[in-house]
């Protein structure tokens, strides 16, 4: 059967003991039989074992295993729309057509409550034979000469929360100051290390002349993963004292019940914005470095953009801080892009920024497991003016398609009977949607309309007969299958929010297409539907051309 998982798995128990004592059994096997996969996750019990995988990221992880813990929370109560969108007009909050890009100016009193953060000092910090940057990922890195980049280090001081910081900017851009677009994505890293923006979109960045800024905002992140890794060439980098990651991977309680379990969220997440306290006004110090020349050129427009975690960093930013502005009085970002975190309350309209908030499958599953299962999860808005809501389905939490030579060393000893790494393009979607964005701000032309998966009053998403998702963001690899896509795998973490697929059988191929010709017709129809939407480039639709469906063969 095409909708079977290969995978022989069952679950007995979780040990409830604590993860210091190192005594959990994340598996128990007893009895092995195939089942459609995933079914366990939705009984009471199991779902603890589901969170509870969440609370297991070691300092190793880099932010490419996508741990997106952030803003774990109690479910939240419902809000009304009106009392989050009272940037837009009635009409605008039910009418996904509205197309117009005019946002109102803030008003006065608005004016009065912003805050202006104090301008950083930043230093260019050479690379010798020495001393080089510490670079916690390397994705894509090697692409740089190839497209005629740099990449350049600094270090930022000044004052935030009332104390002083100083921080690594590490930024990606033309050789050529001529060729720089004008156009910068800042992320802030993970707090585990890493980048997952850069990951997805550095070709489509390089392609145009954008560049790209990781921004250490979090401290122990910044103090662990990048000072402690060379205290004498970041010798000057400094926080409020807060948490070390250590602490954050050792103090977590155990638990014996759902309940126990969101009260242990709750408090990591506590913990998690206390070591963080700074991080909010060091991104905007970041964005004045990049508008001042401060790092050898002058951006004119900066999006703010992360994945998981990070997501949940700027989630945080657009609903708590973004009062502040740059030291001029100015917003400090046009765009924000929080992406496949485990989400909350809908986000506000913002009168001077758009905000296009994009997850996958897997960050349903997870908020259905987090808030309960419903027909409305609770991130869900209407289109406005400066907003967009994008669900792809077939979409995991962490692409494979385009993996570096280390994470193929570490995927390849996975034993994933019969399945496969899913070759879903996450990367080429999100050239897409960044695209959009930057259209958005810089000619007033509104992204797509929003779109969202298919799901049951139960939470549970509505698949078709292959058992691929329904509705959402639509690609070639949902619309004409050649797989079973699935976006929770099961095997232990970190490997789990990894997607797989289950290549269908040249049987079942024919049985849908008759004649490879004919699946190459209909995929190519399929891929110029998604260009046409929006949500494929045609650069990118002539790799996919070549190397997905031409590769197809029954």
């Amino acid at each position: 059967m095409m909708n079977t998982c290969p995978y022989l798995w069952s679950f007995e128990r979780v040990c409830s003991r604590c993860f210091i004592e190192g005594l959990v059994y994340l598996f128990v096997c007893r009895s092995f039989q195939p089942i459609t996969f995933p079914p366990f996750f939705f009984d009471k019990f199991r779902v603890c074992f589901f969170l509870f995988s969440f609370f297991f990221p070691l300092p190793i992880l880099s932010s490419s295993f996508g741990i997106p813990f952030a803003s774990l929370q109690h479910r939240p109560t419902p809000v009304k729309p009106t009392q989050l969108f009272h940037h837009v007009s009635p009409l605008a909050l039910h009418n996904s057509d509205e197309q117009s890009t005019s946002v109102k100016m803030a008003s006065e009193e608005e004016r009065e409550m912003h805050v202006r953060v104090v301008k950083p000092s930043v230093s260019f910090l050479p690379e010798t034979e020495t001393s080089k940057p510490v670079t916690y990922d390397l994705h894509h890195s090697d692409l740089l000469p190839v497209y005629d980049y740099v990449s350049r280090e600094y270090l930022m001081s000044g004052v935030a929360v009332a104390n002083s910081y100083c921080t690594r900017l590490l930024l990606r851009c033309p050789a050529d100051p001529d060729k720089f677009s004008g156009l910068v994505v800042a992320e802030p890293s993970h707090l585990w290390g890493g980048t997952t923006i850069w990951r997805l979109i550095s070709r489509w960045l390089m392609r145009n002349g954008h560049a790209w800024l990781e921004i250490d905002s979090q401290a122990p992140a910044a103090i662990d993963q990048i000072k402690h890794v060379d205290p004498e060439r970041y010798k000057d980098m400094h926080f409020i004292p807060c948490r070390t990651l250590e602490e954050f991977s050792s103090n977590i309680p155990s638990f014996a019940n759902a309940e126990e379990l969101w009260d242990n969220y709750r408090i990591f997440k506590e913990r998690w914005w206390a070591a963080t306290l700074q991080s909010p006004e060091i991104l905007v110090a970041a964005s004045h470095a990049l508008r001042s020349g401060h790092l050898g050129m002058k951006a004119d427009r900066v999006v703010l953009a992360g994945l998981s975690q990070t997501a949940d960093l700027i989630r945080k930013f657009i609903v708590e801080s973004r009062h502040l502005r740059l030291p001029d009085g100015y917003a400090p970002f046009q765009g924000f892009m929080p992406c496949q975190c485990d989400a909350g309350n809908p986000l506000p309209d913002l009168r001077d920024a758009k905000i296009i908030e994009i997850l996958g499958e897997f960050e349903l599953i997870y908020i259905k497991a987090l808030y309960g299962g419903s027909e409305a999860p609770p991130h869900r808005r209407p289109d406005s003016p400066s907003f967009r809501l994008y669900e792809v389905a077939g979409m995991s939490h962490r692409e494979t398609r385009y993996l570096s030579m280390a994470d193929k060393k570490r995927l390849s000893v996975v034993d994933l009977e019969g399945a496969q790494w899913t070759t879903f393009a996450n990367s080429f979607v999100y050239h897409a949607l960044f695209d959009a964005m930057n259209n958005w701000i810089t000619t007033g032309v509104a992204p797509p309309r929003g779109t969202t998966i298919e799901i049951d009053k139960f939470g549970d998403i509505e698949r078709d007969e292959y058992g691929n998702a329904l509705a959402g963001v639509r690609t070639v690899h949902t619309d004409v299958p050649t797989a079973k896509i699935i976006d929770v795998t099961p095997q232990p973490h970190p490997h789990w929010h990894t997607g797989t697929e289950v290549p269908f059988k040249d049987v079942n191929l024919w049985a849908l297409y008759k004649t490879v010709e004919n699946y190459r017709r209909q995929a190519g129809e399929a891929i110029d539907r998604q260009i046409e939407a929006g949500f494929l480039l045609p650069e990118d639709a002539e790799i996919l051309r070549r190397d997905t469906i031409e590769q197809v063969s029954f």
